[in-house]
């Protein structure tokens, strides 16, 4: 196989069919900003959009605008613009509060359906706040229910779940390595059981095609701020599948969950939709700029996003082979596009300040303890020849030695 030049990398640039929404984007000039997957790019219309919701909506508007505005529908509005991207129907999606405080709300609800069972499924690569979110569920309803955890590396999820489990809870992709569970699987073999699903889509929703109606899924969480460019920060969103909404309760009985929030009752009376899930009053600013976000993916080709995702991670991993290979670097990400994120993870014991000698460089990616450097490949505004230009840089830091400088050492609150 010849090796990959620029002019390649050049070349698939001119052919990108959505390379037209990378100016779409405030992107520094001379970075490479390769951490969508844990923050998403400033979009161009969220500045114009806060402007109007701060000047026009609540400074000429005050407190008018909750109905001139339409503030307190944006819960739901903005579910169903995401309802499209995860597979879901109208009313089936509300966005709210963060993804711990959703995965929690979920989670209690579906046990409370599982009263009779005691055991949750997941894995102990799920991301860690989802494991803890458990831990707590578990110590505040009491009883004897236990965690049942998939070892690191392995797929079989199926042979952990019998008749004893409730719950089966899961990020559908691996926040470390990019690995896609299958989740037509995964559902068939939970609800073969019994059990009921949870899908934390995170790190998914916005570059892969998701159908949690056409899979059967119970409850899905995720947040608004890496794929979405919804901003740091920004309201998480929640699922649940119609079928249950009606019989579904939640543990956080705030007073927008109530079906008739304006009637000041004394006595909780949830609504018997997705606005049970709602809890106290949502943060507007926030609100707006995920709006704003979530724009674009009314313009933008799901199906074509995923496709250069797994182009770009395919040209990564090749030139990585091709430019890096006597450097250490060990693939941890699936190498079969279809099973991998828009995310590839390699391990390197000096991880650390590799990527911080790559940030001086100009080329902004992530560490992720305990030795793993990752690099998010968000479509809408990466190019490939940012991939080339990555690990070009890379190369040169690893020959050089750059990384071993001592302000190289240094760690951040935020790693």
């Amino acid at each position: 196989m010849d090796n990959l030049t620029r002019e390649d990398c050049t070349k698939l640039d001119r052919e990108d069919p959505v390379s037209e929404f990378r100016d779409e984007f405030v992107l520094p000039e001379n970075t490479i900003y390769l951490d969508g997957n844990s923050l998403g790019a400033l979009p161009r219309t969220t500045i114009h959009q806060m402007e109007k919701t701060v000047q026009k909506d609540w400074g000429m508007g005050l407190i008018r605008s909750w109905n001139e505005a339409e503030w307190i529908t944006m819960p739901q509005r903005l579910g169903d613009k995401i309802a499209p991207l995860i597979g879901a129907k109208p009313g089936e999606v509300v966005v709210v509060d963060s993804t711990s405080v959703n995965l929690f709300k979920v989670l209690v609800a579906a046990l409370r359906l599982r009263k009779d069972r005691n055991v949750i499924v997941s894995e102990q690569e799920n991301f860690p706040s989802d494991l803890y979110i458990s831990e707590g569920v578990m110590e505040i309803i009491g009883g004897t229910y236990e965690r049942r955890l998939l070892p690191e590396g392995d797929d079989a999820i199926e042979e952990l779940i019998d008749e004893t489990v409730a719950v089966v809870m899961l990020c559908h992709v691996n926040y470390k390595n990019g690995h896609i569970h299958d989740m037509r699987r995964v559902t068939q073999a939970a609800h073969s059981k019994g059990a009921l699903v949870i899908w934390d889509l995170s790190h998914g929703t916005g570059v892969i095609p998701i159908d949690l109606n056409g899979t059967d899924s119970d409850f899905a969480v995720g947040c608004g701020y890496k794929y979405l460019n919804g901003g740091p920060g920004a309201p998480a969103y929640l699922y649940v599948k119609e079928a249950l909404l009606k019989e579904v309760t939640q543990p956080l009985t705030g007073w927008l969950g109530h079906t008739d929030p304006f009637a000041f009752d004394t006595e909780y009376k949830p609504a018997d939709d997705i606005s049970k899930f709602i809890c106290g009053t949502p943060p507007i600013l926030s609100y707006a700029a995920v709006e704003s976000g979530l724009e674009i993916f009314e313009r933008a080709s799901i199906e074509a996003i995923r496709e250069k995702g797994k182009r770009l991670t395919n040209l990564f991993i090749r030139l990585m082979e091709q430019e890096c290979d006597s450097f250490g670097f060990k693939l941890l990400s699936p190498r079969d596009s279809e099973r991998r994120g828009c995310q590839v993870a390699y391990a390197h014991s000096d991880g650390f300040p590799i990527v911080q000698a790559l940030v001086a460089r100009g080329v902004i990616g992530d560490f992720r303890e305990p030795n793993i450097v990752r690099f998010g490949f968000t479509p809408l505004y990466i190019r490939y020849i940012d991939v080339w230009e990555t690990v070009t840089r890379l190369s040169a830091i690893m020959e050089s030695g750059e990384w071993k400088r001592p302000e190289f050492q240094e760690r951040g609150i935020v790693t």
